[in-house]
């Protein structure tokens, strides 16, 4: 003997229901309800058979079974109420056991009022299009039959032990030509429900996948994006506007307490929709371009605001600008070389002229080191041109570090203590960064910080600091360069990174602006702050590996 859950896997396999959408909840509600039909029909039942005490109409025949089958109608269907809310035993089984007991019972309660002639076969038509909307057709057509078989074979026993009379298989016939075609409608309308449930729940599945996928990419935009309701109350904001004014969530906020710049331009912009709007500052005072977009038309309408970060933009430009003029100085330094080598060539051929005087070999001297010079910035402008991709990787930047101090001695033949390192005894600080540029670019900024970083005296020694300090912000590692020396003055301290800019008549200007270049090519962002106290401070802010990919 098959166990229900065997049953039903063999019903399905068989064709005996057509298979409904995962999680539909449609075919245990039409047997929650069905039962609730069963329940009142059987209440009527007792209560007829009590209140009825003169001329019955119905269970005139047999009082008795018509009492005792509405009870246990009654009862069952008290029982399947229970195990409807459980799904268990499975469906098909539920559906099966009480197809068979409503045709039972409505073949006693039939024979017991006299046959077809009561009307109580009628009450099989609600139960047989009801379960036909749950199974094939098959087996609707299956239940048809074997309800017309089960009333005829009740007129058929009246016909052989009971009243002539009570005998109508004309009327048991129609009741069963309904019976097929309440069957067939219930099967049609069934289709048709799990088509409608089906298409239903894969637009729902379609429109949390949408959602989902719009609230994923507005989290991860670089853009930030505000939502306010007509009274200015920010619904939603990305990260990266959170990023921007310093805030950790938008519930409850208002667009005054995120940035009162931005209220002021929205209010400006509602009153002129063709009003060219001015930057709002973010927390870092980084200029943003907002752009107003009404979501719908109406009072009180929400409005979509863009926040354009417009020092990338800047950034973007000036990018676009370099990688041009990179190509441009690279280009002429290859022409420049040769003839360059040829002067320095026969420069050193004329100093070692035995009839030059004292003073024409001051002029060779002075020619060498101008060439020495120009060969160093023509390198220089080469290597920027042909710099290698980042090719970074993850790196121990404690561990990295004291082997950066150890070269850096060992090269620059350096007392003990020149260089110190500072910072990196908690443990292991993990960055993402390719150590050659890395190396390239704290090689350059400690070299300056050893040239320009000596105090009076001129010949005392340079203390030069490495100094790990706790990051600002999550997913950040900051990396000072710091030195004593008398600091970049104000004036000129926000053109130190530009090309060719440099206060030294023996530089090419070309270090600090390729240590930057060095520094975005692997999201390192290298800034210049005065240290407290005099000196310079050189800022070099890594990310980690885990928000490489955010």
């Amino acid at each position: 003997m098959q166990s229900p859950d065997n049953l039903s896997t063999a019903a399905v396999a068989s064709g005996a229901a057509i298979p409904t959408s995962h999680g539909s909840t449609l075919p245990w509600r039409l047997l929650h309800l069905l039962n609730l039909f069963r329940m009142v029909v059987g209440g009527l039942v007792v209560v007829l058979y009590f209140s009825d005490t003169g001329t019955r109409q119905l269970g005139a025949e047999l009082p008795l079974l018509f009492l005792w089958t509405g009870i246990a109608y009654f009862c069952f269907s008290a029982f399947s109420s229970f195990t409807v809310r459980a799904q268990r035993p499975p469906l098909l089984f539920q559906s099966y056991s009480q197809m068979i007991a409503d045709i039972a019972a409505v073949t006693l309660l039939m024979h017991a009022s006299g046959g077809a002639g009561s009307g109580l076969g009628a009450l099989l038509f609600i139960s047989i299009a009801a379960n036909s909307v749950m199974l094939s057709r098959r087996m609707g057509i299956a239940f048809a039959a074997f309800a017309t078989l089960a009333m005829l074979g009740e007129q058929t026993f009246m016909a052989l032990y009971g009243p002539p009379a009570g005998t109508n298989y004309i009327q048991t016939g129609l009741i069963g030509i309904i019976l097929f075609a309440a069957a067939l409608a219930g099967h049609g309308l069934g289709h048709r429900l799990r088509e409608s449930e089906a298409l239903a729940e894969q637009r729902g599945i379609d429109l949390e996948n949408l959602a989902q996928l719009n609230a994923h990419i507005i989290r991860r935009m670089r853009t930030g994006i505000v939502v306010v309701d007509g009274d200015n109350r920010v619904r939603l904001a990305n990260q990266a506007a959170l990023a921007g004014f310093g805030a950790t969530r938008a519930d409850g906020l208002w667009l005054n307490n995120l940035s009162p710049q931005l209220e002021h331009e929205l209010e400006d912009w509602r009153r002129d929709r063709n009003r060219r709007g001015g930057s709002v500052l973010s927390a870092e005072d980084a200029p943003l371009i907002p752009h107003f977009a009404r979501l719908m038309p109406g009072r009180g309408a929400g409005t979509l605001i863009f926040l354009e970060d417009a020092s990338q933009m800047a950034e973007q430009v000036r990018q676009m600008k370099l990688a041009a003029l990179g190509r441009l100085t690279g280009s002429i330094a290859h022409e420049v070389r040769n003839p360059l080598a040829a002067i320095s060539h026969a420069n050193q051929l004329l100093a070692e002229s035995p009839r030059l005087e004292t003073e024409d070999l001051r002029l060779t001297e002075i020619i060498s080191e101008h060439a020495l010079r120009m060969e160093r910035m023509v390198e220089t402008i080469l290597q920027l041109s042909r710099r290698d991709a980042s090719r970074a990787e993850e790196l121990d930047l404690g561990q990295w570090l004291h082997d950066f101090v150890r070269e850096f001695h060992e090269r620059r033949q350096l007392e003990d203590g020149t260089l110190r390192l500072q910072g990196v005894e908690g443990g292991k600080l993990a960055v993402r960064v390719d150590p050659a540029h890395l190396h390239q670019v704290l090689w350059n900024l400690t070299e300056n910080a050893l040239r320009h970083g000596r105090i009076e005296p001129e010949n005392a020694p340079a203390g030069i600091e490495l100094r790990v300090l706790p990051a600002s912000r999550p997913g950040r590692v900051e990396l000072d360069v710091l030195d004593r020396g008398p600091g970049v003055p104000a004036e000129i301290a926000e053109h130190i990174f530009e090309p060719f800019y440099t206060s030294n008549p023996r530089g090419t200007g070309l270090g600090l602006f390729i240590a930057r270049e060095l520094c975005e090519c692997n999201r390192v962002r290298l800034i210049y702050e005065p240290r407290a106290g005099g000196g310079s401070c050189f800022r070099l802010l890594f990310n980690t590996p885990e928000s490489w990919f955010t």
